[in-house]
């Protein structure tokens, strides 16, 4: 009796066996047994040389009749426009492609002259791609170190302070101060200025607490806006934060508010370059940031989390 070694599979010599001892008159068990093989195996080889032309016993290919491109060329195109335009990473750009902001949306549709529907794509196909046009790498030189991490028990337990600027915004000179809750990486306050002093803190921190309660601590750096007449202010009865300060020239303590300005940075302020007025954008950025903007660090939207311990009724 001829046997085959059922892991190394049916030959096309045996198929061809099959087929012959079916059309002698052979049963399907009986040739089952012989060659090793199931009764399904003998029905299918002899079912496929009945079709009309020369018998083939080769598997057939399983590459699909149809290959739907995920990356279309308008995708594409966005890739790279993206890329080229602002300098971002696989990371950015994934988050814009499938949930941009207002204005990157409009951008897109812009240029690429169709409606923009949203797409997830891998990080490593957006790289593929950045990849055939010689234009994927980091743009940024890592280093490797030994991080401390910390992180506030809940939303509002503390949140970190700090300025970005000066910088060029519609040919103007601005500052912006950013306020971030440290366990939720939620953006309670991103505001533009031409000059930032105490009192133009104090009064951002006044309407952030009257929308969202006052937070137990705030972290902040050692600038002048940050000093004594600060933490009286935050000290005072009806508030009674507490202040920390980072140590001088340590600004892994503030690892959090100090990645958020580095993505005001990439995300918004380079929006100087291809748009005009961006200024008006401060708000939409802020609620995008928030609504529905990823955040790798925390595995989440901003939203999602800092509701979550119901904090307050935002309505």
């Amino acid at each position: 009796m001829l046997r085959v070694d059922g892991m190394c599979g049916v030959t096309p010599e045996i198929r061809e066996l099959i087929v012959k001892a079916r059309r002698n008159g052979k049963r399907v068990k009986d040739i089952a047994e012989m060659f090793d093989v199931n009764r399904k195996t003998v029905w299918k080889w002899c079912k496929r040389t009945m079709k009309v032309g020369r018998p083939v016993y080769r598997d057939r290919s399983r590459k699909p009749y149809r290959v739907h491109r995920k990356i279309t060329p308008n995708v594409e195109e966005a890739i790279l426009l993206l890329r080229d335009s602002f300098n971002w990473g696989t990371q950015r750009i994934m988050v814009a492609l499938l949930s941009p902001p207002p204005y990157i949306r409009y951008f897109l549709e812009t240029v690429i002259g169709e409606e923009w529907r949203k797409i997830r794509l891998s990080r490593q196909s957006i790289n593929n791609v950045l990849k055939r046009h010689k234009m994927n790498g980091s743009p940024y030189k890592k280093t490797r170190k030994e991080w401390k991490f910390f992180r506030a028990e809940c939303p509002n337990d503390m949140w970190q302070i700090d300025i970005k600027g000066p910088f060029l915004i519609d040919g103007k000179r601005m500052n912006a101060l950013l306020i971030l809750d440290d366990y939720s990486r939620f953006l309670v306050s991103v505001q533009l200025f031409k000059s930032i002093t105490t009192d133009v803190v104090t009064q951002a921190l006044d309407q952030s607490i009257s929308t969202y309660n006052s937070p137990r601590k705030i972290l902040a750096d050692n600038g002048p806006q940050f000093r004594a007449t600060f933490e009286k202010w935050c000290t005072e009865p009806q508030r009674k934060i507490d202040v920390v300060h980072a140590p001088p020239f340590y600004p892994q303590c503030k690892g959090k508010i100090e990645r958020c300005i580095r993505n005001f940075n990439e995300e918004y302020i380079r929006l100087d370059m291809v748009f005009e007025d961006i200024s008006t954008f401060v708000g939409e950025y802020q609620e995008w940031y928030n609504t529905e903007r990823y955040n790798s660090g925390i595995h989440d939207i901003p939203m999602n989390l800092y509701l979550s311990e119901n904090v307050t009724d935002l309505t």
